[in-house]
């Protein structure tokens, strides 16, 4: 495969179905500058943002199906990007639990203000996230039940099953983990365990929920409503990732040998952890971003079709 089919398989399926030959067409006549690759690169990223490109010539059931798709699988998305969020933000929350950064915090203005920041953003974004959610997890424990589809409530299940092994492996790797006694293999490896567990926790937990909407009827209104909420849980998003980051900069100045020093997660060190929270809290904010601006088109295509 060259780079013009690598490029153009970028796109939505619907738009490769009513352009790409005429592209290839053109592409075969004149040589793929390095511009050009720039232009379609960046048209793909439009596309897959504007997913009412390239459906024009389909019939009216057919792009609202499609939209409905869209929307869902943009909203899905979303809710994976928050799951990756919380991840990060139980990391800073952990950090911070330690008596210096609170004695920081009361001490420098910057850095308690912006750990509040990160409290108030958390609890918005998760309401936010509760409030969209919830119907259509409702919705689809009714759509198995009136189907009898008991494999899509077992769905629902999984994260409270997933919950429930974490936490007896955190109270089992607590009743044995005694810093001083073990060695220190013995301590990276249990804690290694412990982080490789809610990780897994968390993208089975994920992973199960997104099944079980992906393959269960929601109604549409319920669907369109999830964005409202999902663009304040975005924003909060954004919010807590700006107050992290302020927060490490005020700790730089403020409390500089704690900054330098190894008060990060499992004795590692300050700057690290903080740099790898941020890190993954900017991935995750980013690819809420895209799917809601996906989601936020597909609702306004969908919109416009059914007016």
């Amino acid at each position: 495969m060259n780079i013009q089919h690598s490029l153009l398989s970028l796109y939505p399926r619907p738009w490769r179905e009513r352009y790409e030959d005429e592209v290839l067409v053109m592409l075969e006549q004149h040589p793929l500058s390095f511009t050009d690759g720039v232009n379609l690169f960046f048209g793909a990223l439009d596309a897959q943002l504007h997913p009412h490109l390239g459906t024009t010539g389909m019939p009216l059931y057919e792009r609202l199906v499609h939209m409905f798709s869209a929307l869902r699988r943009s909203l899905l998305a979303i809710f994976c990007a928050y799951v990756s969020f919380i991840l990060a933000g139980l990391a800073f929350q952990k950090m911070t639990e330690y008596a210096d950064f609170q004695e920081a915090a009361q001490a420098h203005t910057v850095i308690g203000l912006s750990f509040h920041l990160v409290v108030l953003g958390a609890i918005v974004a998760l309401l936010a996230m509760l409030a969209g959610g919830l119907p259509i997890v409702v919705a689809v424990a009714r759509s198995a039940l009136i189907h009898k589809r008991p494999g899509s409530l077992f769905l629902l299940t999984v994260p409270i099953l997933a919950f429930a092994v974490f936490l007896g492996t955190t109270v089992l790797l607590n009743a044995i983990d005694r810093p001083g006694t073990l060695p220190v293999w013995q301590l990276l490896l249990y804690r290694g365990f412990f982080f490789g567990m809610l990780i897994a926790a968390a993208i089975v937990s994920a992973g199960s929920v997104c099944f079980a909407v992906a393959r269960s009827e929601v109604p549409a209104r319920l669907l369109r409503f999830a964005v409202l909420p999902s663009v304040l849980a975005t924003l909060s998003m954004v919010l807590i990732l700006a107050a992290t980051i302020t927060w490490g900069l005020g700790l730089r100045d403020g409390a500089p040998q704690l900054f330098a020093g190894n008060a990060g997660i499992v004795g590692t060190s300050t700057i690290g952890t903080w740099l790898g929270i941020v890190i993954a809290m900017a991935v995750a904010t980013l690819l809420a971003v895209l799917a809601l601006l996906r989601a936020l088109s597909a609702r306004a295509a969908l919109r416009t079709a059914t007016a």
